[in-house]
C-alpha cells in the first residue's frame, strides 16, 4: 500500500502541475498552524497525505504520508504495550 508513496518512478516530467518547489517559511508555518488545531489536524493530514502530488506541493504530500506511517507505527506500539499491560492486570 505504501509502495506507491516512497517509489516517485510515477512521475514523468511532462506535467506542469507538478509542485516541487521548495516550501517557503511562510508556507510551514501555515502547516504548522493548522497542525495545532485539535480534530482538524488529523482530518488535514490524511488529506494532503492521499492528496495527489500534481495539487499539493510534494514536499507536503511526503511529510504527511510519512507522519501516517509514524503515528500508525505509534498507535499499534502503543495499543500492543496497552494491551500486554491490561492482559498482565487481569492475570494478577
Amino acid at each position: 500500500m505504501f509502495s506507491k508513496w516512497i517509489d516517485e518512478s510515477e512521475f514523468d516530467g511532462k506535467n506542469d502541475f507538478f509542485d516541487n518547489s521548495v516550501m517557503s517559511v511562510r508556507q510551514w508555518l501555515a502547516v504548522m498552524s493548522v497542525m495545532i488545531i485539535p480534530v482538524v489536524n488529523v482530518v488535514m493530514i490524511f488529506c494532503w497525505a492521499f492528496a495527489e502530488k500534481e495539487l499539493t506541493n510534494s514536499n507536503k504530500v511526503n511529510w504527511a504520508r510519512a507522519s501516517v506511517i509514524l503515528l500508525t507505527a505509534f498507535v499499534v506500539v502503543i495499543a500492543l504495550v496497552g494491551g500486554f499491560l491490561l492482559f498482565s492486570w487481569y492475570l494478577a
